[in-house]
């Protein structure tokens, strides 16, 4: 048996390795200065920064190529619609784009090189860009492979989205977001799947299947572990050893579960839920609960009528954002309570423990989680505390999802990873 600080050792040897092959896939393009790495995360694998931060690119950039519209002008007003131009809540504090979503900044002697670019930022110094997109970091991370800063405007609209890193996939193929993980699929999100369990003969005993083989061109061969496969005059792709499946347009995931001996090619398996956490099937899809069956919720906000969009769910946003959604602040922290870490609680994935101010719900007029705040361990997933509500009686309730403040903030119920969903 080898001795653990033997173990300990290989591990991180192996670890290093991992992480220079990752890097490779970019590095025959890596521009000359310009501090890159690929990170891989929950979302999938990332261009980082050379400390692991997570790269970001924003989607108002793209009606100005060639320049960021992330800057630090300070706005103060926002649109009020039929009022006209209103002020924005605590517009004395509120941070800059540039302070939110730091640009990442080119060294003096950096030069463009295949994809990578520069471009000129308003103060003087130069910016990377991507695929001609700007990159910035977040302050929502934290930690390496952290990616907190995904934003969207509504349910679906993407504003702040991960830079992804080039995957060496044959045409076709991406990556699709589940429960189990990161899931191999056809370029419309189908799932591919894999053979498995007691039902492995089926496709011998003559019956038919519902999935069928994923087919690859008659010409060309994929690298990596990737390959192709021949069969019954069929050529396949295969991935890691196993042939692919997918199942025809119009069936659900459900339609292999219930066929049964099948299960989702996976190409980065998500990380263990930790113990103080279960899943549960209620009115608003699969949700995170406590251990108790009750349903977790987070809070989420962005400052859609104000020009820069900001996400404003941060400590130190404005507190009306969060205290308007029930009254008043001490209304609020009866209502929102923190789901706190049991004695012993180790985080996992994407599931981490963070000191949070409570209660949480200040004084609208001011901001929240004051310097001065006093702080607790809380749960966090993704980055934002998690909450139970007041009015939940019984595990699967949902009274509290999308409880919102016209529009702009609201609680909702944190759905599990599925189909369509990051």
């Amino acid at each position: 048996m080898i001795a653990e600080p033997l173990a300990q050792a290989l591990r991180a040897a192996l670890g290093c390795i991992m992480a220079l092959l990752a890097t490779a896939a970019i590095a025959a393009e890596n521009p000359v200065g310009a501090p890159v790495m690929v990170q891989e995360t929950e979302a999938g694998p990332v261009l980082a920064t050379m400390a692991g931060m997570t790269l970001y690119t924003y989607r108002l950039d793209e009606a100005s190529p060639g320049k960021s519209r992330c800057t630090n002008t300070r706005y103060t007003m926002q649109n009020g619609r039929q009022f006209g131009q209103i002020p924005l809540p605590a517009a004395q504090s509120r941070k800059t784009c540039a302070e939110k979503r730091p640009p990442f900044l080119a060294a003096a002697d950096a030069a463009p090189a295949g994809d990578w670019s520069l471009i000129d930022r308003s103060d003087g110094v130069r910016q990377w860009a991507y695929k001609r997109s700007p990159l910035y970091t977040s302050s929502k991370d934290h930690r390496p492979g952290d990616v907190n800063g995904k934003a969207f405007i509504g349910d679906n609209n993407v504003i702040w989205a991960p830079a992804m890193a080039p995957l060496d996939f044959p045409p076709g193929f991406k990556l699709v977001r589940r429960e189990e993980g990161l899931v191999l699929a056809t370029s419309d999100g189908r799932p591919a799947y894999v053979r498995r369990g007691a039902r492995l003969q089926r496709a011998s005993s003559g019956s038919v299947s519902l999935l069928q083989p994923i087919a690859a061109p008659d010409i060309g061969s994929p690298g990596g572990k990737w390959a192709i496969v021949e069969g019954g005059g069929l050529r396949q792709y295969a991935y890691d050893g196993e042939p692919l499946y997918v199942l025809p347009e119009g069936y659900r995931a459900a339609d292999a579960e219930q066929e049964g001996g099948w299960a989702t090619a996976v190409f980065r398996r998500a990380q263990a839920i930790p113990r103080q956490f279960r899943t549960r099937i209620t009115l608003a899809g699969k949700v995170y609960t406590t251990d108790k069956g009750m349903t977790l919720y987070s809070f989420s906000c962005t400052e859609s009528e104000a020009a820069d969009y900001l996400p404003c769910d941060d400590p130190g946003d404005a507190a009306v954002y969060w205290s308007a959604l029930c009254g008043d602040a001490k209304e609020c922290s009866r209502r929102w309570r923190l789901y706190r870490p049991a004695p012993g609680a180790r985080p996992s994935g994407e599931f981490t423990i963070e000191d949070v101010s409570d209660p949480t719900f200040l004084d609208p007029a001011g901001t929240t989680a004051p310097s001065e705040a006093p702080k607790v361990k809380a749960w966090a997933y993704r980055g934002k505390p998690l909450y139970t509500f007041v009015d939940d009686d019984e595990p699967g309730q949902i009274l509290g999802d999308w409880i919102n403040y016209f529009a702009r903030s609201s609680f909702d119920a944190v759905l599990v990873p599925g189909p369509g969903l990051y």
